[in-house]
This record gives structure tokens, C-alpha cells and sequence, in this order.
């Protein structure tokens, strides 16, 4: 059982990363789109910087992902990457959750937008297949603390 573990962790990972992935694209869709003061409210410099903090965690975020995925296949021992991976790709999807919902305005709150629903599901991706906190616990023994 404990040898399945890592694998589930590894499975929620990936959807919070692929998560994270989604909620930006649709975030700069939405942002492109969406005009205030008589421009698109991607032209203002805090939404650019928004975007590109969060599509700088995404892109590093499935860097270490993907080499990841590759040990994991490759039958190496991966239960510390894996549980750095669940620990830091689920906190970070749940801050892109909170950016995008900002830069969703109102409407971020409103069910017609999928960001609501994301921003809602994404919470408890830092509570299944072991907290986060355990992760950390984790990680921390596997450093020889």
C-alpha cells in the first residue's frame, strides 16, 4: 500500500499542475478580452507582471514535473521528489487559483466563470494523499532531519 502512495501523490501532482496550466491560459484568454479605461486589461503593467509570475512557477513547475515523471518510469526511488512535487505544484496551483480569480474581477465569483469553480476545487489538493504538512515531514526525514 505504502508503495502506492507515491504514485497517488504523483497523480495529484499532475493535476495540479495541469490545473495551474489551465486556469492561466484561461486567465490571459479572459484578460486579453476583457477592457476597462478603454483598453484591454492586459495592457496594464500589473496584469503583465501577474501573467508572468504565474507563467514562470507553471513553466518551472512542469520542468521539475516532467523529470519526475521520467525517474518515476525509470523505477528510481522518487517518494522525496514526489512528495516536494505534491507539496509545492499544489500550493502553487491554489495561488494561481487566487491571482486569476483577481484578475478575474466580479466575474471570478460568478459560477458562469469556470476560474469560481476552480478557485472552490483546487483547495483540497493540499489535503488528500497525505497534507501538505506531511509532505514537508516527509521530505524532511528523507534530508537525513
Amino acid at each position: 500500500m505504502m508503495d502506492k502512495l507515491q504514485q497517488e501523490r504523483l497523480v495529484v501532482a499532475i493535476a495540479a499542475q495541469t490545473a495551474a496550466e489551465v486556469m492561466l491560459e484561461q486567465t490571459i484568454d479572459y484578460v486579453k478580452s476583457r477592457e476597462a479605461f478603454g483598453k484591454s486589461i492586459s495592457q496594464f503593467q500589473n496584469t503583465q507582471f501577474k501573467i508572468a509570475e504565474m507563467a514562470t512557477e507553471v513553466e518551472m513547475g512542469r520542468a521539475f514535473l516532467d523529470q519526475l515523471i521520467a525517474e518515476h518510469m525509470d523505477g528510481q526511488n522518487v517518494v522525496t521528489k514526489v512528495s516536494m512535487a505534491k507539496w509545492k505544484l499544489t500550493d502553487i496551483a491554489k495561488k494561481i487559483a487566487t491571482e486569476c480569480m483577481q484578475l478575474h474581477g466580479g466575474y471570478g465569483y460568478m459560477e458562469e466563470y469556470e476560474i469560481a469553480r476552480r478557485f472552490r476545487d483546487i483547495q483540497v489538493s493540499s489535503i488528500y494523499a497525505g497534507t501538505n504538512e506531511i509532505m514537508k515531514t516527509i521530505i524532511a526525514k528523507n534530508l537525513g532531519l
